[in-house]
């Protein structure tokens, strides 16, 4: 099986073309052992993408659609141009709207290949121009418990380039040991964990013991192009231990990360064995059900001088931008922008990612539309039925019409909590939804 295989093509706007797109996306699956069931997914979503997207193309333009595979995951991404685009078919509670209105077409194919992929997000490239990418993961086994150590014994040392044995034990024992909303969802199924740190997607370093006992591991991976996120240290050792380990971790992923050209590393997953004054706090989230009551803190460090930035801001927000920037002592200049006024698009669209294993849900704005505060709400009443408690949404702050979407997050029931520096292509606030009292 080949690491990465890639193929590419412009498409003219004919649906006779779309089933031989999609029979080019079962080769690509079949060619990279990718099993039938991810094979027919990655198909229908090929297929469907395919179908909608071509009757969006103005006269003379091609869809073009560029393929490829690696070993943990299909993608295909769609690159058009569309004047209004509307893709509702793609929120997350589009599926009661299209069953109940009877309307079979667009909406239809568009609920079917949101429904076969594993996750979509959608790209404004400028003016009418658009690229949406969709994926299809391979299908890996849950993890099966392990054995913690029952010593660690000094001297303990890294290995930076664990086999993935090793990294498939650590991830598993992170797991046991600790709760599930302070580790990545991939630790759920371990072989995915390693086939993400062997694409380079993550990285991670393991803890050993004078016995070669696995006790410790601390992984992060990229956020933006400036930042990285961070999750541990997760320690395997009894308490009189702990400390060395997790300082040990800690600072050879500081050594590890300084050579990078990033600018922060940033933590949702700190766990309470992170050295104390290593992070400085940036703010925290409400503990979700499994929580402990108390809220949950986000750290921060910087690996370079933060030299300012421009950001975009609603004055519903302003006063929460400018008592963090100060906080932080960040250099921003705030830009204003008002509130969308007679917005042409009625349907807006939300990309939506759920895991509940972590209690976890995921909010982005892919397009504006009349109904976003209802659809904000819709979702929110959608993943509250699903038995999740923490509900996210992500904001960022280079893009005007995102900032401006402040009011109608506000009017649904999210309140801004903190600001993650150079979380996305600028800074990204993060909303969390409150339940009313």
């Amino acid at each position: 099986m080949a690491d990465c295989l890639r193929v590419a093509m412009d498409i003219p706007p004919d649906s006779a073309f779309a089933c031989p797109a999609a029979g080019l996306a079962r080769t690509l699956a079949e060619r990279s052992g990718f099993g039938q069931r991810e094979s027919y997914r990655f198909q229908l979503t090929v297929e469907e993408f395919c179908l909608c997207l071509m009757e969006l193309l103005p006269a003379g333009e091609c869809l073009r659609l560029a393929m490829d595979a690696k070993p943990s995951r299909l993608r295909a991404a769609f690159s058009f141009k569309a004047a209004n685009l509307s893709l509702a078919g793609l929120n997350l509670t589009a599926q009661a709207q299209a069953c109940v209105e009877g309307e079979p077409g667009r909406d239809l194919g568009l609920l079917l290949a949101g429904k076969a992929a594993d996750r979509f997000h959608l790209e404004q490239q400028g003016g009418e121009a658009f690229r949406l990418v969709a994926e299809v993961d391979r299908a890996y086994p849950e993890l099966t418990p392990v054995a913690m150590p029952e010593e660690a014994r000094p001297p303990y040392r890294l290995d930076r380039s664990a086999d993935p044995a090793r990294l498939c034990q650590a991830a598993a024992l992170a797991l046991g040991a600790y709760p599930a909303r302070q580790c990545p969802g991939s630790f759920k199924r371990p072989e995915k964990f390693v086939a993400l740190v062997a694409e380079g997607e993550m990285a991670g370093i393991v803890a050993l013991d004078a016995a070669e006992r696995t006790v410790g591991l601390l992984v992060w991976a990229p956020c933006s192009e400036q930042a990285l996120y961070f999750s541990g240290p997760y320690v395997f050792a009894p308490q009189a231990e702990r400390a060395a380990i997790a300082r040990l971790l800690t600072d050879g992923f500081l050594a590890a990360v300084a050579r990078d050209n990033h600018v922060i590393v940033l933590s949702f997953r700190a766990t309470p064995d992170l050295p104390a004054g290593s992070f400085e706090p940036l703010g925290s989230l409400l503990a979700g059900r499994e929580g402990d009551g108390r809220d949950e803190p986000v750290v921060f460090r910087h690996l370079r001088e933060d030299t300012g930035a421009a950001v975009w801001c609603a004055p519903s927000l302003q006063a929460f931008l400018r008592q963090a920037y100060e906080e932080l002592a960040m250099p921003r200049d705030i830009l204003p922008v008002e509130a969308p006024a007679g917005r042409t698009r009625r349907e807006s669209l939300l990309g939506a990612s759920l895991d509940r294993h972590r209690d976890l849900a995921e909010l982005r704005p892919f397009l504006d539309g009349q109904d976003l505060a209802a659809n904000l709400t819709a979702h929110v009443a959608a993943i509250r039925d699903k038995g999740i408690s923490r509900i996210l949404y992500y904001m960022d702050l280079s893009r005007p019409w995102e900032a401006a979407l402040a009011d109608d997050l506000l009017r649904a029931g999210f309140v801004p909590r903190l600001v993650l520096p150079h979380g996305g292509q600028s800074d990204m606030v993060v909303w969390q939804h409150e339940p009313a009292a």
